[in-house]
């Protein structure tokens, strides 16, 4: 009886972290790269993307005195490929600047998000993207109708999370986070050439996350290196910040 016993206990516990979102009170999703079902809403599934460093631990705080390199912007032809789902005809998206480290400037997140999106909106006129203001309050990812721009605390050395909830029936969008992580150095310059090379440049993440908001799986093989939805992210870079040939024919295969 002990034995059969012990038998479901495991048996619930494996269930339980396969492919599931045991959403707490805040349906905040889990903070790891994988597609989960979300148990509280059927038919609705998360896919988590974790976008780690290429290499180093975060480091507590900002470079004081940036030191300024402007790198160089290579392109690559290798196509990106979709994740399954697409964004519907409009979509609307809400920022927290009260969440950005000063190395960045609250005052400046509108822009950098806005630039962010119109590198993917000049290769897709298909979707009709809006700012519906600002949130003081969330810093989290959770299935709340709000598609939330923020930095907050993640676990682990992630750079960033994104995390999108999509209809499995229709293959559509429901809800986009994307949360920076605040463990990490920041920087931006009104110079998309230039940026700090002891910090990770904002607008260089958040372009790759909107990748993710799109449709646009990461991709991790040498052959990607160069390409804007390459999985990884290095500090003094911001070549993400413009799309290379195969970033393009990704989301135009997505939005023909």
């Amino acid at each position: 009886m002990n034995r059969l016993i012990t038998f479901f206990v495991i048996l619930f516990v494996i269930l339980s972290f396969t492919g599931n979102v045991h959403a707490n009170s805040s349906n905040q999703a889990p903070e790891k790269n994988g597609d989960y079902a979300d148990i509280e809403h059927p038919g609705i599934r998360v896919r988590v993307f974790v976008h780690e460093p290429k290499s180093g631990r975060p480091s507590p705080t900002p470079t004081p005195t940036p030191t300024i390199v402007c790198p160089l912007d290579p392109d690559s032809s290798s196509v990106i490929p979709p994740t399954g789902w697409r964004l519907p005809t409009n979509w609307t998206y809400t920022l927290n600047p009260s969440s950005v480290p000063s190395s960045v400037g609250a005052n400046n997140l509108a822009t950098i998000s806005g630039n962010s999106f119109n590198a993917w909106a000049n290769s897709t006129s298909k979707i009709n993207i809006t700012n519906t203001g600002n949130t003081t309050s969330i810093n989290k990812a959770q299935y709340d109708g709000k598609n939330i721009i923020a930095w907050g605390r993640t676990s682990g050395s992630a750079l960033a999370i994104t995390y999108t909830w999509y209809n499995q029936n229709t293959g559509l969008a429901v809800e986009t986070d994307t949360i920076f992580n605040l463990k990490h150095p920041w920087f931006w310059s009104a110079d998309n050439k230039c940026t700090d090379a002891n910090s990770y440049d904002a607008q260089n993440i958040l372009t790759h996350e909107l990748g993710h908001w799109y449709g646009l799986d990461d991709t991790y093989t040498s052959s990607y290196v160069e390409n804007t939805m390459y999985g990884y992210g290095s500090k003094g870079e911001n070549k993400k910040n413009t799309l290379t040939i195969g970033d393009i024919e990704g989301i135009q295969a997505i939005y023909p």
